[in-house]
């Protein structure tokens, strides 16, 4: 802890890392948009639950298997090139969807290749812009920085998550979807004004160095017991995320008797509790950093205990006030958990890593989803949808009371 900055103000001195922040939030703005956009044409274009559900699966599928590999790949690439390439790819593969719908030539099957290119893109993106924060930070500086750029993309998606039915019903979903399209250019273009002196590793990008790159990597986490612990750390963010995401139609409709607005309620308030948890993060200065996954861990599972324990209430409007508290405590926990993971990730592994670490830890935390998926969908199979939240919360208590017990987890 000695010797981290708390205040915010530090990051003026940093213009070049506001200028990623900058390209982040545009980012963030058109993919809320595109978040709402794309699922209205995948459901018109499936009109099938099921293919909605199945397509929204595979795009998890190039993050498990390919980003470890694509983040060893980013090791021997420009990182700012990288991401502003990728920027523009991801743009031209949403361009060419809105084509494609307003031809009236878009077919599940498209969808289903556009949905896995755009996963692709995102493989090679994302370890990219985890690497070059160290270029643009001072170490001192992770966690605050972190926090900002967390807090006010929460907030961006806020904000596009409410322009989002004026847009689509001003413009359309494809007009909706070019917006998207434009964000990916500005960003583009934002990042290609950040100054910074990059160090590439030397060597062919060809497949057999970069394989050799990525078992470096996983010989580096096996070395360091403290980076084995944050896989085990990131795998369990995203497991303890799961039921709430899962239950939550099902929850609302039938236990809470609400309509879209009350579930529309309750995202709102996982956003916007992760953004303030963002924005404290960095000024819990006097709490051991391990201490605060813990901590916030179990807050985490008591909120998701309480939104579980809501049905308990006697009338409907309680029920619904408990479930909203319980969906910003939640928030509040996962922001200062996610902040507190991506600064210990960035400070524990050497710069020349941060890339092939950053895409093997994203493979773990999005394997944990359909891991975290089939343990909920098993049991409300057999008990109703808030004994299984609850059952959810006591396995969340239970993990995150055994990282109180890893000894490496002392010396983030």
């Amino acid at each position: 802890m000695q010797g981290e900055i708390s205040s915010y103000r530090v990051l003026r001195s940093q213009p070049e890392y506001i200028k990623l922040i900058a390209a982040n939030l545009i980012n963030r703005f058109g993919d809320s948009i595109d978040a709402i956009a794309f699922s209205l044409m995948m459901y018109e274009i499936t009109n099938s639950a099921s293919l909605v559900a199945l397509i929204l699966g595979l795009n998890y599928i190039p993050t498990v298997l390919l980003q470890p590999l694509a983040g060893a790949l980013v090791e021997r690439l420009s990182k700012k090139r990288t991401m502003i390439a990728f920027d523009l790819v991801r743009g031209a593969i949403v361009a060419a969807v809105v084509w494609l719908y307003r031809a009236g030539s878009l077919t599940p099957g498209l969808l289903i290749v556009m949905t896995l290119l755009i996963s692709t893109a995102e493989s090679f993106r994302v370890p990219a812009g985890v690497a070059i924060v160290p270029m643009l930070l001072k170490e001192e500086c992770y966690k605050v920085g972190v926090a900002l750029n967390q807090a006010v993309g929460r907030a961006t998606e806020l904000v596009g998550f409410a322009a989002a039915g004026g847009i689509i019903l001003l413009v359309g979903r494809g007009g909706a979807l070019l917006i998207d399209v434009a964000t990916f250019a500005l960003s583009a273009a934002v990042i290609a004004f950040i100054r910074l002196e990059e160090t590439v590793t030397r060597g062919r990008a060809d497949f057999r160095n970069v394989l050799s790159d990525f078992a470096k990597g996983l010989r580096l986490v096996r070395e360091h017991r403290v980076l084995i612990a944050l896989l085990f750390v990131a795998a369990l963010i995203n497991f303890s995320t799961v039921p709430l995401q899962t239950f939550s139609v099902p929850y609302v409709t039938d236990w809470l008797h609400g309509d879209a607005s009350v579930l529309s309620a309750t995202q709102f308030l996982v956003v916007a509790g992760t953004g303030i948890g963002s924005v404290i993060c960095p000024k819990i200065t006097r709490i051991r950093r391990n201490t605060q996954i813990v901590a916030f861990g179990l807050l985490q599972s008591a909120a998701l205990l309480l939104f579980g324990l809501a049905v308990l209430a006697r009338d409907l409007e309680s029920r619904r006030i408990v479930a909203l508290v319980a969906c910003l405590m939640f928030g509040l926990s996962s922001g200062v958990i996610n902040v507190v993971f991506a600064a210990a990730l960035m400070r524990n592994a050497p710069k020349e890593y941060i890339a092939r670490l950053s895409g093997i830890s994203n493979a773990v935390m999005t394997s944990a989803i359909p891991a975290g998926s089939f343990l909920c969908s098993a049991l409300a199979a057999f008990v109703k949808v808030p004994v299984a939240i609850a059952a959810s919360a006591a396995l969340s208590f239970v993990l995150f009371l055994g990282i109180a017990g890893i000894k490496t987890l002392k010396n983030l």
